[in-house]
């Protein structure tokens, strides 16, 4: 009977192409009228789990453990997959997990699960394009192989794949066409704190992707991810909206349960004071008995009694919490956790990558703020006007009524930074002079110890704020030389550099939009650094880079604010001067519109020496230009 009303609803139903909007719409009903008949379908008898344990290979090329599916050896999966089951009620299902917990592997399982024993409109959901390319090569479709189901497939190509009573998307987050396409009853969406904020100015992606599963009554909602930056994090918001589940193990000593947690793992130190990792050991925290990690597959099976528990019972839906202690025996041991913890302190970066994908945490920068007179102190006398390390050359530009001010910025590998000028040009941008003025700073060779000259690569101009019109002029005539308008977007989740259009100023002058918020976050973390690291920022020893610089460089501070009852994060002001900010905000921003390599320039010593001004007056004279030397 099931698949007599399959083939009646889906009788000659096409699946479009992106941009299809007509076919779109047609197909749109079709769905919603198999939403509603789909609801009166009972369910498989085999739950997610079940059926892997059964069923699930797990292929060659895309797994470090490959052959059939063991539930037992991630335990903590189990409940995870039974609640995305058919069977379970809830219609959402939040998972915050650290990276290599098993997370994608419960995305896929559910994929398959419902293409095989109950099949329906799927959509699996990534942050880019890129990724949900590389996902579907490397996960999913191996995965099908694998199991043999690829030959159910028909209409199989990247993006969708068509089978008896269903078809199965592929989207992402950062655009808005292909999260509203059709309707969908199940929703896989993997690492959903990466994706934008805003899709295309039409929303939040995990709204829009909610409102095409409202036609089913049985619909299902995966959220999956590892964390990011609290008050950005939207895989924590949806874990505090749900019931907070923890897997709590019992104590081989006393036998309470409890949950393994960074604080009660313990490890010792030598006489010098050097961390012995390899003496990690967790810690009861009911009878302080410490115990090693050889016990964790026995004391994580669910024979031993160990079971999630719900610690916010009143909440939406069920929501996991893990972290990286949980890993099964022989992928991430509590040893190298420790190792990696100590090795990160003092670097700002791996400190935030080891508690997003090691303690499973959103990370947390509430008050993010530098000194600028611990920066005034550290400044540097450079060998040569460009030190060496530097491979590329930007400026930020930023516009007062009565003066334009850049600064150009060179930077090396992992976005190491070295300050190479400030200038404060003094003028009306009404009048040309100034913008003379300001031509002769992005066109000058800026030199380095051994004579290679360089010049500025890229440039953004902040437009939105005095004298738009003016900036609209000269960047507008200068876009050869990638020297463009820009508009800053305050807001989580928004790429450095967002996609460029057109203007009907200046010639069809183009607009970048610049992820203020983002760039901050960067630059902020990058200021703290104490060590030279990737991210270092180098400041030269002279009056250029003085007391005012520092002071209006770090004159914002990240603060919270609650907005609908959710942590928001923003900048604000803490004195009224900031150009030196956002130039150098315009100046990280302008690295994007290069297109090179840092890291791969720095390796081969090949600084990006392309003069503009000759490529120009090669042009000019009809001559073809050579391109980009390095």
């Amino acid at each position: 009977m099931n698949e007599e009303l399959d083939q009646e609803i889906l009788e000659d139903v096409e699946i479009p192409y992106e941009g299809d909007r007509d076919l779109i719409s047609g197909l749109n009903v079709e769905w919603a009228l198999y939403g509603l008949l789909s609801g009166l379908r009972p369910p498989p008898d085999l739950t997610i789990s079940q059926w892997a344990q059964n069923e699930r290979i797990l292929p060659k090329t895309s797994s470090s453990e490959s052959g059939g599916w063991e539930n037992d050896r991630t335990p903590y999966l189990e409940e995870i997959m039974d609640c995305l089951s058919p069977q379970h009620p809830a219609e959402d299902v939040a998972f915050m997990k650290p990276s290599q917990i098993g997370g994608t592997e419960v995305l896929i399982n559910t994929g398959m699960y419902y293409a095989k024993h109950d099949p329906c409109p799927i959509g699996v959901f990534q942050t880019t394009e890129k990724t949900a390319e590389r996902f579907t090569k490397q996960r999913i479709n191996p995965s099908f192989s694998a199991m043999g189901l690829d030959k159910l497939m028909s209409g199989n190509n990247l993006y969708f794949k068509e089978f008896p009573g269903g078809s199965m998307i592929t989207g992402w987050s950062n655009s808005a066409a292909n999260l509203r396409s059709m309707p969908l009853r199940v929703a896989l969406n993997d690492e959903i704190s990466g994706w934008v904020e805003d899709c295309e100015g039409e929303g939040d992606p995990c709204d829009l992707i909610t409102a095409r599963t409202e036609n089913f009554p049985n619909k299902k909602r995966f959220w999956c991810s590892t964390p990011g930056t609290e008050g950005h994090c939207r895989i924590t918001q949806k874990y505090l909206a749900g019931d907070q589940r923890e897997y709590r193990v019992p104590c081989p000593w006393c036998g309470e349960l409890h949950a393994w947690k960074w604080e009660y793992l313990k490890w010792d130190r030598d006489p010098r004071g050097k961390h012995l990792p390899a003496t990690a050991r967790m810690r009861c925290p009911h009878c302080r008995y410490e115990y090693r990690e050889h016990l964790k597959t026995e004391l994580m099976s669910k024979d031993s009694g160990a079971r999630w528990v719900a610690t916010n019972p009143s909440g939406l839906y069920p929501s996991f919490g893990l972290n990286a202690l949980y890993s099964p025996l022989g992928w991430f041991s509590w040893e190298k956790m420790v190792r990696e913890f100590t090795t990160a302190q003092g670097n700002i970066s791996k400190q935030k990558t080891w508690t997003n994908n090691r303690k499973g945490e959103a990370w947390q920068t509430e008050g993010l703020s530098v000194d600028g007179d611990g920066l005034l102190g550290r400044r540097e006398n450079y060998l040569a006007e460009v030190p060496d390390g530097v491979v590329l050359l930007t400026a930020g530009v930023d516009t007062q009524d009565n003066r334009l001010e850049v600064e150009v910025v060179g930077w090396g590998k992992g976005y190491e930074s070295w300050g190479i000028t400030k200038k404060i040009l003094y003028g009306n941008p009404t009048q040309p002079q100034v913008w003379a003025d300001l031509d002769a700073v992005l066109l000058a060779p800026y030199r380095m110890e051994d004579g290679t000259e360089l010049y500025v690569a890229a440039a953004l101009q902040d437009a939105m704020g005095h004298h738009t019109d003016e900036v609209y002029k000269f960047t507008g005539r200068r876009e050869h030389r990638r020297v463009f308008s820009s508009q800053g977007r305050s807001g989580a989740g928004r790429p450095v550099v967002g996609k460029m259009s057109k203007t009907t100023k200046g010639k069809g002058a183009s607009l970048v939009p610049v992820g203020v918020d983002t760039a901050k976050d960067q630059l902020f973390e990058w200021l703290q650094l104490e060590d030279r690291a990737p991210g270092y920022c180098h400041f030269p020893k002279n009056e250029e880079y003085g007391d005012e610089f520092f002071k209006q460089l770090t004159a914002e501070k990240k603060t919270k604010r609650y907005r609908n009852s959710l942590v928001v994060w923003e900048y604000k002001k803490t004195r009224e001067r900031n150009e030196a900010l956002d130039c150098r905000i315009l100046a990280r921003a302008a690295v994007n519109l290069v297109g090179v390599d840092l890291d791969k320039l720095a390796d081969l010593g090949r600084p990006y020496t392309f003069n503009p001004a000759r490529g120009l007056a090669r042009k000019k004279r009809g001559v073809r230009s050579s391109g980009a030397r390095q």
